[in-house]
This record gives C-alpha cells, sequence and structure tokens, in this order.
C-alpha cells in the first residue's frame, strides 16, 4: 500500500501535486471535471495514507483546520472505556448498521498538530477488541463536489497494536479513540472496562466536560494552544474553534440546554443512550446545509457561533440542529416511504415546544397555515410535500397531546414490528395506526385511511370501541 501510495502520487507530479491543493473559503478549488478526476482523488487519498514518518504539514493545514502556534507538547495517560461499541443500545434491534451498530468516539483532550508525529503508547490490546486513534474531527470527504473550499479530505484513522505506534496527520485534528469489536463477539451494552493508552508529543485542547469541570478550570482550560475545542455533555459533544472558546463563559448551562435537547429526543423513542452525539461545524460539509450522521455536521460561517450561543438558542432554537438530529433516532417501522423528512420533523416539533416554549406548529414558519397543508394534504392528487405529511401529525398532537405518540414510538423498543416477520409497509403502515389508535384512545382508522393509509378490517376492528376521531377542516387556524 505504501508503494503504491507513492506511486499515485508520483503518477501526478506533472499535473496536481496534492501539495499545490490549497483552496479557501472564497477561493475554492475546482478539480478536473472528468479526465484526471479520478487520478487526482487516487493521490489524494494515497497522501492521506502515507506512514507517519513521510507525513508533512499540508500547506492548508493553517487555512483549515488550523494551525499550532505554541511550542507546548504534553505526554499524557488517557483511560477508556473498551466495551463502549455503540452510542446506544442496539438489542432491539434500533440502529442503522446492525453488524457495528452506531459509531463512538471517546475523548482524550489531546490535538495533534499537522504533520508532527505523535507516539500512542500500547500496553496491552483488550481481547476481542480493536482500538483505532481518528485524528480530525471534520470526517466529511469533498471529493466528489465541483468545487473545494478546503482540502477535500482531511481525517486519518489509525488501528493500534501493542506496544509504540506511530501516527500522523498532514492536517493534525483532535485525537479520537474508537472501540470496535474484532469478530462477532456480544455488541450490546456491557459493563464499562477501563483501559490505558499513552500519547507522547500531543497539544492540549480546549476542553470542559460537564460534572467534571468547573467555572475556575474553565478559565485555564479555554487558553490551551489547540486550534479547536470540545465541549463535552452527557448527551451531547460541541467541536468548536478555540478562537470562539477564549471568551466563552463557563458552558455549563449551554452544555445543559444541548443535554436536553437529546434527553427530549431519546425519550420519544425509549433510546437507552450509551455515548453522547457529536456536532461539528465545518467551512465545507459534504450534502446539504447540514446533515445527520456521527458527527453531525453544520456549516462553520453559519452555525459555528449559534451552536455556543445559548441565549439565541434558549430564544428561538433551532429547526436544523432539531431536525438532523432527529434523522439520528429515526426508525424504518414507523417512518414509511416518502417520510424520511416527515417523521424527522417530530423530533424538531417536541424541542421547538418542550425545550423553546413555542406552541405546538409555531417552530417553523411553513407551519403557520395548518388548514391550507391539511387541504393540499387531501387533495387531488394529495401534495406529499414534507410539511404538507407533517400537517396530520400535528393535527393528532394538538387533539391528543404528546402521550399518545410518545407511547407509540417508544412501543418498538421492546416490539419492534419488523420482528414479528412481516416487513411489508402495508402491515407496518396498520400496525402503526393500531398502535396510535390505542395509546390516543381514538378510533384513527378513517383519519388514516383519508391519507391513503392502506387500513384494513382488521385495524378498523381493532379501533371500533374508541370515538371516532375526524380532521375538521377551520379547526386549526391560521
Amino acid at each position: 500500500m505504501r508503494h503504491l501510495s507513492l506511486l499515485l502520487i508520483a503518477s501526478l507530479a506533472f499535473a496536481t501535486a496534492p501539495e499545490s491543493i490549497t483552496p479557501t473559503y472564497r477561493k475554492p478549488f475546482v478539480p478536473p471535471a472528468a479526465e484526471g478526476r479520478n487520478e487526482l482523488q487516487a493521490a489524494l487519498r494515497g497522501y492521506m495514507e502515507l506512514p507517519a514518518d513521510k507525513v508533512t504539514a499540508h500547506p492548508s493545514a493553517a487555512e483549515f483546520p488550523g494551525a499550532v502556534t505554541s511550542a507546548e507538547r504534553v505526554s499524557r495517560a488517557v483511560r477508556y472505556d473498551s466495551n463502549l461499541l455503540t452510542r446506544w443500545d442496539t438489542s432491539a434491534g434500533n440502529a442503522p448498521n446492525l453488524a457495528t451498530g452506531p459509531e463512538v468516539w471517546q475523548d482524550t483532550g489531546l490535538y495533534a498538530a499537522p504533520g508532527e508525529t505523535v507516539v500512542v503508547r500500547v500496553p496491552s490490546l483488550p481481547e476481542g477488541r480493536k482500538v483505532r486513534i481518528i485524528i480530525g474531527c471534520h470526517r466529511d470527504s469533498l471529493l466528489h463536489l465541483a468545487k473545494w473550499q478546503r482540502f477535500p479530505v482531511i481525517t486519518r484513522t489509525w488501528t493500534l497494536k501493542p506496544g509504540e505506534n506511530r501516527i500522523a496527520n498532514a492536517f493534525g485534528g483532535g485525537l479520537f479513540i474508537r472501540v470496535d469489536a474484532a469478530s462477532t463477539v456480544e455488541r450490546h451494552a456491557k459493563a464499562s472496562a477501563a483501559a490505558e493508552l499513552t500519547f507522547e508529543n500531543a497539544v492540549v485542547a480546549p476542553t470542559y466536560v460537564l460534572g467534571r469541570d468547573s467555572a475556575e478550570s474553565w478559565v485555564a482550560q479555554r487558553n490551551a494552544p489547540a486550534p479547536w475545542g470540545v465541549l463535552v455533555g452527557k448527551r451531547a459533544i460541541l467541536h468548536v474553534p478555540a478562537a470562539y472558546l477564549r471568551d466563552l463563559a463557563e458552558p455549563k448551562a449551554l452544555l445543559e440546554w444541548w443535554d436536553k435537547l437529546l434527553e427530549l429526543q431519546d425519550d420519544l423513542i425509549a433510546l437507552d443512550r450509551l455515548a453522547p452525539e457529536r456536532v461539528v461545524p465545518d467551512v465545507q460539509i459534504s450534502a446539504g446545509f447540514m446533515h445527520s450522521g456521527y458527527p453531525f455536521m453544520c456549516q462553520l460561517k453559519a452555525s459555528g457561533r449559534h451552536m455556543i450561543d445559548l441565549d439565541r438558542l434558549s430564544k428561538e432554537g433551532d429547526w436544523g440542529f432539531f431536525h438532523e438530529l432527529g434523522h439520528n433516532h429515526q426508525r424504518r417501522d414507523w417512518t414509511f416511504p416518502g417520510q424520511t423528512e416527515v417523521t424527522v420533523n417530530l423530533f424538531s416539533l417536541l424541542c421547538m415546544e418542550k425545550l423553546v416554549g413555542k406552541p405546538m406548529g409555531e417552530g417553523h414558519g411553513a407551519l403557520r397555515d395548518l388548514d391550507s397543508l391539511m387541504t393540499m394534504r387531501l387533495g387531488t392528487p394529495p401534495n406529499m410535500g414534507p410539511f404538507e405529511q407533517l400537517a396530520p401529525f400535528v393535527v393528532l398532537i394538538r387533539a391528543h397531546g404528546w402521550e399518545p405518540i410518545r407511547a407509540t414510538l417508544r412501543s418498538y423498543k421492546d416490539a419492534p414490528a419488523r420482528k414479528a416477520g412481516d416487513t411489508a409497509v402495508p402491515t407496518l403502515q396498520n400496525e402503526f395506526v393500531r398502535r396510535y389508535g390505542h395509546n390516543a384512545k381514538a378510533d384513527v382508522s378513517g383519519f388514516f385511511e383519508n391519507l391513503g393509509y392502506p387500513v384494513t378490517d382488521e385495524t378498523r376492528a381493532a379501533l371500533k370501541a374508541y370515538p371516532p376521531f375526524a380532521y375538521q377542516p377551520g379547526s386549526q387556524g391560521k
């Protein structure tokens, strides 16, 4: 692999060398549209796979993610949980990838300077585990995009072996520990098992851990020399440019707000969380204005300061933040074809009401005229836009409150519909209608039938003892 990487880079000696690609936000690099693009991408990947002793700081690293101007380096032992494999308990089948589960990183509070080798000493590897070090939180690849406002790939992952490990990244980055199962051993929640790594030649990153740090310790921590820091809550971790942290007051209340956000979303589906979600702003991301995932990515220019502005968050909320984190909670049992951008907004509605204090349906401008949305949703043909499809859920929540929809979504934890055998969409839709009707104590079969759900006689019979519920035009107002 090493020789292949070097050959790929050499093949571009008279074309575009990786070191010459130094894009900025205002002066992006435009890669070739066709001829030469595959070769360029291969060379860039090869450049990011060089052995540690061949890595030097890339010229654009100082632009993003940033230079380390201090000469201070530290050696530090870091303890980690060798049984922390996923962000939540996946025993109910509620994971995007049941083979590995939802990925999780563990923080070290340390940073690798661009181009510098960090030594990681491993006394021994926990039995049945692979341990990796991720350098950098900005994991989005931009290789597929038409222009690059930063170098397209700036994070690296190194798999550790017992003894001395030499690792490096041309762009530097925070140092994170990832533990995976080495084989098909048990992957579900286990008791914590502490292990230890020692890092040498690392940079201290501004770090605040809720429940550990204080206002006094934060005053010293926020001036640590790394260009990016982390604010670590119980359910949310914020990755923040160090420049934004220098004058930030103790972030205790900020992290408690983010934790409450995730607590609400977790509670809605009875998610047993083992580790926090991560929020990372980037100068350019791989898709959209924001996107879900681990980490959840947002735009640095638009959201980098908003994510730590507690006053703004408390008064206005942020539909985008709520929405993207909501995607991390969606399940196929109750999100049917065409509803990916619909059921996700149950989480946005919940947070806008319970966290920010906005009345139901007033958290987004598109919901101001609910009757018009319902008219379009029930029209011929029906309008299946995301807010037209969200409107019926708002009608139900206004009529019955949050508890029936909460009880319905939570029921899938212990009784997932797909484990029953038949995963056909009509079967899943009828299951949802029955569960919601029982929890609301309302016959909603006709309501959902008007929405186009293939309601069966069995479903009607299951709900006929309850009073019928129907949407009344003109009742929702503007």
